[in-house]
């Protein structure tokens, strides 16, 4: 919560010690004129690959979103079609079979969805999805209505587990490229600090102001990255409501109806 306040703060204390400690003076403020261009031109190519990296942080990190956001409605999707196909099963395993997918859905956000923002699963929840695989497979095989319904909620739940999986590894955080283009942006963000300071700032007042600005922006900005680093954490995190919707769904389904 306090994360981002804190990184502005600090990146505007130390770019404002920097410039009064480093800054160049008054009578040295037009010396390397004849300089200008070149440290103009460095200045932007340092800008263009800050505005580059972040664009690509931006895009994986939105990509990686949409995709958990995508599966976890699709997960929640299949469970709800399972349990349609459970109607024409016999009993008592239709009803225990039921039961194990109302379950799955209020685990999944209810204890599970917590410990993703840290990258671990729920043993309750592994356990319900292989009960539900070890019910299924224990269903005769005949007759052929019960088959049907059999299989197609086998390939329910094949989806399910799948998407599953899926999750979990999301919940790891950025691959490789994700953490390589925060890392990039980060390291842009700097420079486009310390170029100034290092070509020679002045320590004029209106050029304090200026790389204060900056430094309040640029550290806001990595605030904000550093905050999207995982779907199920952070600033723009994904939510259960999929998981919660279809418990809900599957709340006001009589029990005699499905099939």
């Amino acid at each position: 919560m306090w994360t981002a306040p804190v990184i502005v703060v600090a990146s505007v204390v130390v770019t404002i010690a920097a410039c009064l400690l480093f800054g160049r003076s008054r009578a040295h403020d037009q010396a390397d004129d004849r300089d200008a261009d070149s440290r103009g031109f460095l200045g932007a190519v340092i800008s263009g690959l800050f505005i580059v990296a972040l664009a690509f942080y931006t895009v994986i990190v939105w990509e990686d979103n949409g995709t958990a956001e995508d599966n976890a409605a699709r997960e929640a999707a299949a469970v709800a079609d399972a349990y349609w196909q459970t109607g024409v099963m016999p009993q008592p395993q239709r009803d225990h079979i039921r039961s194990l997918l109302v379950e799955y859905p209020k685990l999944v956000a209810d204890k599970e969805w917590p410990r993703l923002a840290f990258g671990e699963s729920d043993e309750r929840t592994t356990s319900t999805l292989n009960s539900l695989h070890t019910e299924i497979l224990s269903l005769p095989s005949t007759p052929d209505q019960g088959k049907s319904a059999r299989e197609r909620v086998l390939e329910r739940l094949r989806e399910i587990t799948d998407l599953r999986r899926d999750r979990l590894d999301q919940a790891g955080g950025l691959d490789n490229m994700g953490k390589l283009t925060l890392i990039a942006t980060i390291v842009g963000a700097i420079g486009m600090i310390v170029f100034p300071l290092l070509i020679g700032f002045t320590a004029r007042a209106r050029h304090v102001v200026q790389m204060s600005v900056t430094a309040a922006v640029l550290g806001f900005v990595c605030a904000l990255c550093l905050g999207m680093t995982h779907p199920f954490n952070g600033v723009l995190r994904v939510q259960p409501e999929a998981f919660t919707s279809v418990t809900e769904e599957l709340a006001g389904i009589p029990a005699e109806q499905g099939g």
